[in-house]
């Protein structure tokens, strides 16, 4: 009997594709691809919290100069505590893809063969996956420029990297620097600008808000373009470890650094923007894990003489800061 799953030149096959819901703890697999895959969520540069179903509170708690002299008889005054709540509000969120089995069966049949011929999961398992990596995608621009369907990222609130869309994103509250230049990188002095622009950066963060130099994963976050023209600069240093002007850096593949600070690169981020914070600051929330996620698989072909199958998923994301001043906003590009 012929192997129904080998190609002919025409590319026949025969596959069953089986409706499926998948609602709450079995919509992890493919909900989760969708929400983690996003590059600034998977390799740790936010803070993600799980399980919520509309929104949550982050609680700070700040404190003053706490410790006394031992012969001290009192205690510290109350006062020196503070605490700062921020708001993280999910905004309700849907896949609605629809995929030709022929048009992607070949990808499929040639992912992860092993010398048998065995494939690496079943097919409509790839369907998912290759609809959630693609949903993550737009989620890794979403969370940071905001607008719709998304609502407010990190930047903005408007898909717009100006002032108008900074004041609605969830860093409003961060100190504001701007280069009056434009980090262009056919421009001969980009390497300048970039490197006048991190330092501008550097230097507004240690004169306003020192505290957060010493924050664990504290760095630069930028996008491919602006990480680009760093090294780009450091290249034209002529190594990949050593001097600039008196600023200790590191260019080694994917670690760069700036002052000993990681410089994160996030592709979801605007163009000519630097922000200065740490990890545990920039929280990512979702209902993942819960009654409210849903990932479903329609096969339409059954029903509409075509050959499509279609794939739906439920979910809700949201972004928030957890202390609104800790962080500098550097840009090249603001507008009134």
């Amino acid at each position: 009997m012929a192997n129904k799953i080998q190609l002919s030149k025409k590319r026949e096959f025969d596959i069953t594709i089986t409706g499926d819901t998948y609602a709450g703890v079995q919509a992890l697999p493919y909900v989760t691809a969708a929400l983690r895959s996003p590059d600034t969520i998977a390799k740790g540069f936010v803070r993600t919290i799980d399980g919520l179903n509309k929104s949550a509170v982050i609680s700070n708690v700040a404190s003053g100069n706490c410790v006394v002299a031992a012969d001290e008889c009192g205690f510290v005054d109350g006062a020196s505590v503070s605490t700062t709540e921020q708001v993280l509000t999910l905004t309700d969120l849907k896949v609605n893809e629809e995929i030709c089995r022929q048009t992607i069966f070949p990808t499929w049949f040639g992912q992860g063969m092993d010398r048998n011929g065995n494939l690496p999961q079943s097919f409509g398992d790839f369907l998912l996956q290759v609809v959630a990596g693609k949903a993550a995608a737009q989620l890794e621009i979403g969370i940071w420029q905001g607008q719709s369907p998304f609502g407010i990222g990190f930047l903005s609130s408007n898909g717009n990297p100006n002032e108008g869309g900074s004041d609605g994103g969830a860093c409003a509250g961060f100190s504001e620097y701007t280069i009056d230049a434009t980090l262009q990188s056919t421009d001969s002095t980009a390497a300048g600008f970039i490197l006048d622009m991190l330092a501008g950066v550097y230097d507004l963060a240690a004169s306003d808000i020192s505290g957060i130099l010493t924050k664990p994963g504290a760095g630069f976050y930028v996008n491919n373009k602006t990480y680009g023209l760093y090294i780009q600069a450091l290249a034209a240093a002529g190594s990949n470890q050593g001097q600039i002007s008196g600023v200790g850096y590191n260019a080694q593949a994917d670690t760069a650094t700036y002052f000993g600070y990681p410089v994160y690169r996030c592709p979801g981020m605007f163009n000519d923007v630097i922000v200065f914070t740490y990890p545990e600051n920039l929280v990512v929330g979702s209902n993942s894990a819960t009654d409210y996620t849903e990932a479903r698989l329609i096969p339409a072909y059954e029903y509409t003489g075509g050959d499509e199958v279609r794939i739906a998923m439920n979910f809700a994301v949201g972004v928030q800061t957890g202390v609104a001043s800790d962080g500098i906003y550097g840009s090249t590009v603001w507008t009134s």
